[in-house]
């Protein structure tokens, strides 16, 4: 059963105001004048007026002060995160203009979303419509794509007595929606990962087999599916899992272990978009001496760019040279530090490696998570998060990083490092638990400042607060601030085309997706 977000009933002036026939004191007229002897009468008139001011204002302030009144206040008030403004800077409100609004009055539902609150009189608008919270078993969706339709997601949702995976598309302006139902997913697996391939749209889920797991892909052409043949997936504990087109070719990459179990390595194959027909088996693609792990993979004219995180454990701490100098009941476990790094290696039309992959970001770093899109010129700009500290926590920084096929640049701190050299405003600012999502944007329209070059989205989710946005050059550079959108919330960016944003909004039980149209400067005040 749905649960009920029913506003309490407000408490009105009308509901609470006191009769005021039995209430008015008596009135002093030019033949009732106040007496030495009716100096007790005057006593109880003036304590019966002071009564009556009493009452007059506990009315006034609880007419003030309703459930919904509050409520509604609380949910105008901008919500408070690391690296967000201070709302009650009038200097800071202003120069934050909204820079994007809804491109459709309505948004797209999956699932059963929960009944909209009532206010006091019946009707919608209570404080509940705008909750966005996480129920259990929720829909999920995953990584979205643009495609020639519009946009797409995988997702999957309790239904049929389990659990089924779909693809949802959205019209370009977020109109019209439907959902495609794939297969029952078994096993506690992620939602289906989609490339777009013109007016087609690619997908690849996980399935558990008797040798472990298994990928399928499938071509969606409206609401026509079309399965290709089946990948061995492994028996790796990793869910990581991409697919990209570019041309008449399909690559499809994942993380398994090697044999010996010792280390884990990226792995790869390719297929005809057209058929889904495999063209070259799977085969490893990062180094023997690699531990990788989280592969991306992103069409580019010609090929492809393939991206991960490599890493090396290093001891915290060294141990003891000789037994004699362990207490064994004060000695605690050696503690490791691993160091994790991004490595890229461009492939060509057919997935096979044109390069030796090289390290891309210091390799005594510890990237955490990382996204990925196009820059100008075909190069690939990347966004990471690198952080020492537990998994979860506050702190670390954000950084992006241009790579081209001639050489990459150094990483720039974006958010966090406060201090760090060449560190922008925005750099003094939190990032919370938050991760980068990065999403492409329409390229600049000349050959003029920072803000003509702006090609793609930077986006940080964090549950404490709503999404920060901003806006990134070519060259991996702030164009705009980085701070919240009236019209993102907490919603999470999940695709983008060179107008729009897909955005995923938790509604309870359900998932919304919407669309945005955001421009990359604000526009001027008024």
């Amino acid at each position: 059963m749905e649960p009920n977000h029913r506003a309490p009933p407000g408490n009105t002036s009308a509901d609470r105001r006191p009769p005021t026939s039995d209430r008015r004191p008596p009135t002093p007229t030019a033949d009732r004048r106040p007496k030495a002897e009716d100096e007790p009468e005057g006593v109880a008139w003036k304590g019966a007026l002071a009564i009556a001011l009493a009452v007059g204002g506990l009315v006034v302030w609880r007419a003030c002060s309703t459930p919904d009144r509050a409520a509604s206040d609380a949910a105008a008030a901008p919500s408070a995160i690391p690296g967000a403004s201070d709302p009650a800077d009038p200097a800071a409100s202003a120069a934050k203009a909204p820079r994007c609004a809804a491109a459709s009055a309505a948004p797209f539902v999956i699932g059963d979303a929960p009944p909209p609150a009532r206010g006091p009189d019946g009707a919608g608008g209570g404080a509940a419509d705008s909750a966005e919270d996480l129920a259990p078993f929720a829909v999920e969706v995953g990584r979205g794509a643009a495609f020639a339709g519009g946009f797409a997601v995988g997702a999957q949702r309790e239904a049929e007595g389990g659990t089924v995976a779909m693809v949802a598309t959205l019209s370009a302006d977020g109109a019209q929606g439907k959902l495609i139902r794939l297969a029952r997913s078994r096993g506690d697996m992620d939602p289906p990962v989609v490339a777009g391939a013109g007016g087609a749209i690619l997908a690849a889920m996980l399935e558990p087999n008797a040798g472990g797991r298994a990928i399928k892909v499938a071509r969606v052409e409206g609401e026509h599916v079309t399965w290709g043949a089946e990948l061995a997936e492994g028996r790796d504990e990793s869910l990581a899992l991409d697919i990209a087109a570019s041309g008449e070719r399909a690559v499809i990459v994942w993380d398994d272990v090697t044999r010996d179990g010792k280390r884990s390595r990226i792995m790869l194959a390719s297929a005809d978009v057209g058929t889904l027909r495999s063209v070259t088996s799977a085969r490893p693609v990062s180094q023997p001496s690699t531990d990788a792990e989280m592969p991306r993979v992103i069409g580019r004219p010609g090929g492809y760019w393939l991206a991960y995180i490599a890493r090396a454990e290093e001891p915290a701490r060294k141990a003891a040279t000789e037994p004699s100098e362990v207490n064994e009941d004060t000695a605690a476990a050696g503690e490791t530090i691993t160091h994790q790094w991004l490595e890229v290696v461009p492939l060509d039309e057919t997935g096979a490696l044109t390069s030796t992959p090289r390290a891309v970001t210091p390799r005594d770093g510890h990237v955490l998570a990382y996204d990925l899109t196009l820059s100008d010129d075909d190069g690939l700009l990347l966004a990471f998060r690198d952080d020492d500290t537990p998994s979860g926590s506050i702190g670390g920084r954000i950084s992006a990083v241009l790579v081209r096929l001639g050489g990459a640049s150094e990483p720039r701190v974006l958010v966090g490092g406060a201090g760090e050299q060449d560190a922008p405003p925005e750099a003094a600012l939190g990032v919370g638990a938050g991760v980068p999502a990065l999403l492409p944007s329409a390229r600049g329209a000349g050959p003029g400042g920072a803000r003509e070059g702006a090609a793609a989205w930077l986006a940080i989710a964090n549950a404490s607060g709503p999404t920060q946005l901003a806006a990134l050059t070519a060259r991996g550079e702030l164009a705009d601030g980085l701070h919240a959108e009236p019209a993102l919330g907490r919603g999470e960016p999940i695709a983008a085309s060179a107008e729009a944003l897909l955005v995923a909004h938790p509604a309870g039980k359900a998932m919304k997706l919407g669309v945005l149209r955001c421009t990359m400067t604000a526009p001027p005040n008024k």
